[in-house]
């Protein structure tokens, strides 16, 4: 099987301002192969801050802009309100959210984006998911596309609405949230799309997976463990993410073997609502990218040389 054979997938999880690792590692790559992530993969999927970065690739944002987005807005974005009480309203404001997502984004709807994307959601009325594609359904021939009308910014803010942080955003007839509860990792997803949709087989699908961190140092042995002192409250939000996360990494490994690579650095437990860590994140994305290197061209879709 040659290269032009291989069905290329893009997955970018959920993680909060951590997602400055992905865009500092998807940075590197472009610099590296002088390409546009768009032109790279033939199916990007990303959940919350990952559905930021996947939406930023398929407007042909650079990746190198969308690294100031997090240094720049974030700060503005998770800003704490001193009347927002945790236990009657989410933590931050959507509108902040929605105005900043519209700075960087642009008002597309979904029907007019022709690179392969999936945003992942979550319709809490009836506990079931939801995703967002472009218009490669309809172009498929795929009859049940009906979200062409939805705009790319709403889509993406729906994906951040992580429970406690954002309020759920209602769109269309759906109650959405983060896409995190359940595809943080959006890579099971997005194979099954392949499968699916695409009706690629098995041995043709290579997926390229980036993670937000992993914390080694998420909880201890401890007394008690009631939702505030033990679980840690809206920290169990963060530790339900990341573990959906390693799960589908370990199961995708199992599935595709060394047709899937995941790249996800291990750190402490580190808050999906600060910025105090991001040149820790940057330099991590660096070091990661310098190590994979010698992999990263072997999931991607090179161009075709006649």
């Amino acid at each position: 099987m040659n290269n032009t054979d291989t069905f290329h997938i893009l997955a970018l999880d959920g993680g909060g301002t951590r997602g400055i690792y992905s865009a500092q590692f998807l940075t590197k790559v472009e610099q590296f192969l002088d390409m546009r992530i768009k032109d790279c993969f033939d199916l990007i999927v990303g959940t919350s801050t990952g559905a930021i970065i996947a939406g930023a690739i398929a407007s042909d944002i650079p990746m190198d802009e969308i690294v100031e987005l997090f240094e720049i807005e974030a700060p503005d974005i998770f800003q704490k309100k001193w009347y927002r009480n945790p236990l009657f309203a989410s933590k931050y404001s959507n509108e902040k959210l929605a105005q900043i997502i519209a700075k960087h984004i642009p008002a597309t709807p979904l029907s007019e984006i022709s690179t392969p994307l999936m945003i992942t959601t979550s319709e809490i009325t009836k506990s079931d998911l939801h995703i967002f594609r472009s218009n490669y359904v309809e172009k498929l021939g795929k009859s049940d596309y009906s979200d062409g009308d939805v705009c790319l910014r709403d889509a993406i803010v729906a994906s951040c609405a992580a429970p406690t942080f954002f309020a759920p955003k209602y769109l269309k007839k759906y109650l959405l949230a983060d896409g995190g509860l359940w595809a943080n990792n959006p890579s099971i997803a997005a194979y099954t799309e392949a499968l699916t949709n695409f009706g690629k087989q098995v041995p043709q699908i290579k997926i390229m997976s980036i993670g937000t961190g992993h914390s080694t140092a998420m909880y201890r042995k401890r007394r008690g463990w009631g939702f505030l002192l033990g679980w840690g409250g809206i920290k169990l939000i963060s530790y339900v993410m990341t573990l959906q996360s390693h799960t589908s990494a370990k199961m995708m490994k199992l599935l595709l073997k060394d047709n899937y690579l995941r790249i996800d650095p291990e750190i402490d437990f580190w808050d999906i609502d600060t910025v105090v860590q991001s040149e820790n994140l940057k330099s991590m994305a660096a070091r990661d990218f310098t190590e994979h290197t010698s992999k990263i061209e072997a999931f991607i879709r090179l161009p075709k040389i006649f």
